[in-house]
């Protein structure tokens, strides 16, 4: 009976590698934009923002770095394209929920559709908190962030907005508040390494005096009882945005 002929560690691991530089050739021609920030943003969720980098997606994506450079070209292009997969995201959930319900959209106040569009704004922005500073600090100016919004002002067009001109105002004003409020209700103080850093806020009120410790408790009494809620200020903040705009 013939033998079987061995291979020498040479030539297995030749064919290793060409094993290996197909598989990653193959994941390189399958990479799109949304493929690529959808994994940028899940790695932001999972290990927060200090951790994303060029190399990390790559390994992420089981690909060199070459495979996308023609979609991220820098470190810059990565950031904007993760904070653009987060408002795609709201605004995609905002656009389809309005024209699942075209009964309702068709009665709805400009006031309401903006409100909507917030809640969604902030309930996604919320799934993701460790990508919130960077939709804070990125304008909207990707393509495909441009195309979202412009879809969103022609549909708030059709509420009865009776000034067209100052649409983009009020939907950057209402993007700007929740963004801000979001941040101030997920996002860890700047510079602390972890919560246990933060600042107290019991042990700062127990340390005032008594009198002002009587004044504080009449301003602020919820907040010092822990009956502070977040998405209740936020709608009442919204409302008072939304209703004195003029």
């Amino acid at each position: 009976m013939p033998s079987k002929s061995l291979k020498s560690p040479a030539e297995s691991s030749a064919k290793s590698a060409t094993k290996s530089s197909t598989k990653s050739s193959s994941k390189s021609r399958t990479l799109s934009k949304k493929k690529i920030f959808s994994t940028a943003l899940a790695l932001v969720d999972e290990k927060g923002l200090s951790s994303l980098s060029l190399r990390a997606l790559g390994q992420r994506l089981g690909v060199s770095q070459a495979a996308f450079y023609r979609h991220v070209p820098n470190k810059s292009a990565l950031l904007e394209g993760v904070s653009e997969e987060v408002l795609r995201r709201a605004l995609e959930s905002f656009i389809s929920g309005i024209e699942c319900n075209t009964e309702v959209y068709s009665q709805m106040s400009w006031q309401n559709y903006l409100r909507a569009y917030a809640v969604s704004l902030h309930d996604t922005l919320l799934q993701h908190p460790n990508a919130i500073m960077l939709v804070l600090t990125h304008p909207i100016s990707t393509p495909g962030q441009l195309s979202l919004f412009a879809k969103m002002l022609a549909n708030l067009s059709k509420t009865g907005f009776s000034a067209p001109l100052d649409m983009l105002g009020i939907a950057t004003a209402v993007t700007v508040y929740t963004t801000g409020f979001s941040a101030s209700e997920a996002v860890p103080p700047v510079g602390n390494t972890s919560e246990e850093d933060a600042p107290s806020l019991s042990e700062a009120i127990e340390s005032l005096p008594a009198d002002e410790l009587d004044s504080l408790s009449m301003l602020i009494g919820d907040i010092m009882k822990g009956k502070w809620d977040f998405s209740t200020q936020f709608e009442r903040g919204l409302d008072a945005l939304l209703q004195g705009w003029k």
